[in-house]
């Protein structure tokens, strides 16, 4: 059992995997993006691999990235329904990047987390 959850290290080792995965595959999406106009266009797609990251990164002791990733997936769902969001393009990247990172060993987050909340307080 892992001393940070309380979860088994075989469930850790498998949401690592898949997180690493969704991380991945939206990373492959968004080379294939060069604006905010392509995220749009791509959001479905993003939004389901950010929402299996959204569930599973705080079971298992990640909740800096299950916290962005909740609040990308509420942009996400906006655009999907048609809203215009402006400036997504820049801390979505950067928030991948730095998600991978923490997936690997701890690292700061907090700067792309308030750019991202300041997004989400646009559009709701």
């Amino acid at each position: 059992m892992s001393e940070i959850t309380g979860i088994s290290d075989e469930f850790i080792k498998v949401a690592t995997l898949e997180i690493n995965e969704d991380l991945s595959h939206i990373s492959k999406i968004l080379n294939s993006c060069q604006d905010d106009n392509d995220i749009a266009k791509n959001s479905t797609k993003i939004e389901k691999h950010m929402h299996n990251i959204k569930g599973l990164a705080p079971m298992m002791g990640k909740e800096n990235i299950g916290n962005v990733a909740k609040q990308l997936d509420v942009i996400l769902k906006k655009i999907m329904e048609g809203t215009k969001v402006d400036g997504i393009f820049g801390p979505l990247c950067t928030s991948i990047e730095q998600m991978r990172m923490n997936m690997e060993k701890p690292y700061e987050m907090t700067k792309v987390q308030k750019e991202v909340s300041k997004i989400v307080l646009k559009i709701i």
